[in-house]
């Protein structure tokens, strides 16, 4: 990809008002509006932080794929820690290991500056079956 910031894009991205906001070597940031993405209670569903725990990771493992191969996720677990607060959440994504064959991503999701969630996504990079 050229640009790098256009990894945010993509239909379910577009639908929920993803966005990225920075891209770095091992890093990918990102917002999502709470509004349109609540639960019946009116809090940020928790589903939607899994969205940007995975969107986040995945672009980040898809900047670090090896030539020749694909990025695909096989666990992905997430924690919701209190609720969002702000408009938005941010999420911020950082590599914790990588080797040939795999990755593993954390993405810390912010509501203002405090802690609302926390993730990861581990990713292996095998061969296209295309």
């Amino acid at each position: 990809m050229e640009n790098h910031l256009e990894l945010g894009m993509g239909a379910l991205a577009e639908r929920i008002g993803l966005q990225i906001t920075h891209v770095g070597e091992d890093t990918m940031e990102g917002t999502l509006p709470v509004e349109g993405n609540t639960q019946p209670y009116g809090l940020l569903h928790g589903g939607m932080n899994g969205v940007l725990v995975e969107h986040l990771a995945s672009g980040v493992a898809m900047m670090n794929c090896p030539p020749g191969l694909v990025p695909v996720g096989t666990d992905l677990h997430v924690s919701h820690v209190s609720p969002a607060t702000s408009d938005t959440v941010r999420g911020v994504g950082t590599v914790v290991s990588k080797s040939p064959g795999t990755i593993w991503v954390k993405v810390d999701v912010y509501s203002g500056d405090r802690l609302t969630a926390f993730g990861s996504l581990t990713v292996r990079f095998v061969k296209p079956r295309i």
